[in-house]
């Protein structure tokens, strides 16, 4: 699971869909959150964490234009081979962000430990996760 932290910036409501926007390490993150619970209730400068899976982590070339928001280009630091998939590592400030992809697609982009690439992650993807105070 990757897990980085952050703080919420602002929130723009429309009904009960929520777009929110988290400032981790200066990148500007989105989360699409379906509803604002009392008991959860996400505000601008809260710290959160934002938690999503290395299988919704989707990667490209560097000069690849995407529709995602929360696409960043960070060094590969670690691939590990299996049979049919491909777990890459990547340096995100210090934060590890892990991408599961097919052993073809790895191939195809041609990934080697130390290069700059691009990782993207859809905003329904990402769960908010407040941090406690104390």
């Amino acid at each position: 699971m990757n897990i980085l932290q952050g703080t919420i910036v602002s929130i723009k409501q429309a009904d009960d869909l929520m777009l929110v926007f988290i400032d981790v390490k200066g990148q500007l993150f989105n989360s699409l959150i379906l509803e604002n619970s009392q008991e959860n209730r996400l505000e601008s400068g809260m710290d959160v964490n934002l938690i999503f899976k290395e299988t919704e982590v989707s990667i490209a070339t560097k000069e690849s234009v995407v529709s995602e928001r929360n696409s960043f280009i960070s060094k590969i630091t670690d691939i590990e081979n299996g049979k049919l998939l491909a777990n890459i590592t990547f340096d995100f400030f210090t934060n590890e962000i892990g991408a599961i992809i097919t052993k073809g697609a790895l191939h195809g982009l041609k990934c080697k430990v130390g290069d700059d690439f691009r990782w993207f992650v859809k905003s329904n993807e990402v769960t908010i996760q407040r941090i406690a105070n104390g």
